[in-house]
């Protein structure tokens, strides 16, 4: 096997993973934020995050406050507006919408960061190959969000375009991740949990005044889940696979999240898969494949 081959098939790897655990977070949300609040669980999110990756930070050698420091605007963009304001915005929306719907709604991010890199100068490589890829996985896109956005005249019309707009934050939040790439990617997680967590706190404690002892037990492992998997590690191998794939490839985890939303939920709600579901898995798997190939000029 080739080295570059196996390159792929790593990146691959991580992108599934990412994907997985991020579908799972739609479902956690919307367990706990009814006792929590968005806001609260935003933050206690954020900063469990914050903890356990500053931890492991400061257990991998001198905490870098340089770098920090000379990347402030940097950190305060991907932690304020990539991550602060989609971890509040989606269990907002997740009080009117569905948990499912809410993670369909997140595949139109990758569309808007293949054009956020080209226009950016960060995507010089947009073979046709790749660029067939992502019309494929907006197709299988497009396939799973047909059922969400037959409900468009209703009153979950702005809970959808809430939604909407946090997968915009997280194309933000990767744009500018790829401007400090050659940072380490515990160092980028760390930071941006930790600015968010700042924004984040004082919002809660203003607005919402959570009430924590009033909270279930199942609430409270809903947040351990969401601070630890779908945060502290899913946001380190995101930034991760940035350094090595790129945003564009990255953001297709917008694509895979419906996919394993379709896949949890059958496996743990009973939920039908139907020949739609199968058809548009199918063109977002193939999209993924196109979406590494690059031109010749490049090989």
């Amino acid at each position: 096997m080739s080295q570059t081959l196996r390159f792929r098939i790593v990146n691959v790897a991580l992108l599934l993973v990412i994907a997985f655990v991020w579908a799972s977070s739609f479902g956690a949300i919307k367990v706990a934020v009814y006792d929590t609040g968005p806001i609260s669980l935003a933050a206690i999110r954020a900063s469990g995050a914050a903890v356990i990756l500053g931890v492991w930070l400061a257990a991998s050698g001198p905490i870098p406050w340089q770098t920090y420091k000379d990347h402030m605007g940097a950190f305060f963009m991907i932690g304020g507006v990539g991550t602060a304001l989609p971890f509040i915005i989606i269990p907002f929306a997740e009080l009117e919408i569905e948990s499912a719907l809410a993670g369909l709604l997140m595949a139109l991010g990758p569309l808007a960061t293949l054009i956020g890199a080209w226009a950016l100068g960060y995507q010089d490589d947009v073979s046709r190959g790749r660029f067939f890829g992502i019309l494929l996985g907006l197709v299988g896109a497009g396939l799973l969000l047909s059922d969400g956005f037959r409900t468009l005249g209703t009153g979950h019309l702005v809970a959808q375009i809430m939604t909407i707009f946090a997968s915009l934050c997280y194309v933000a939040g990767n744009l500018t991740v790829r401007k400090i790439a050659h940072i380490h990617w515990l160092v980028i997680s760390t930071g941006s949990m930790f600015v968010a967590s700042l924004i984040l706190w004082p919002l809660a404690l203003v607005i919402e005044q959570p009430s924590p002892f009033d909270w279930s037990a199942l609430s409270w492992g809903m947040l351990i889940w969401l601070a630890a998997m779908p945060t502290a590690f899913a946001f380190s191998i995101r930034y991760l696979l940035i350094a090595r794939a790129g945003p564009t490839f990255t953001s297709y985890v917008g694509y895979l999240i419906p996919a394993m939303a379709m896949l949890l939920g059958y496996s743990l709600l009973d939920e039908v898969i139907t020949a739609t579901h199968l058809g548009a898995l199918c063109l977002i798997l193939l999209g993924l494949i196109l979406a590494q190939t690059k031109s010749k000029a490049q090989k």
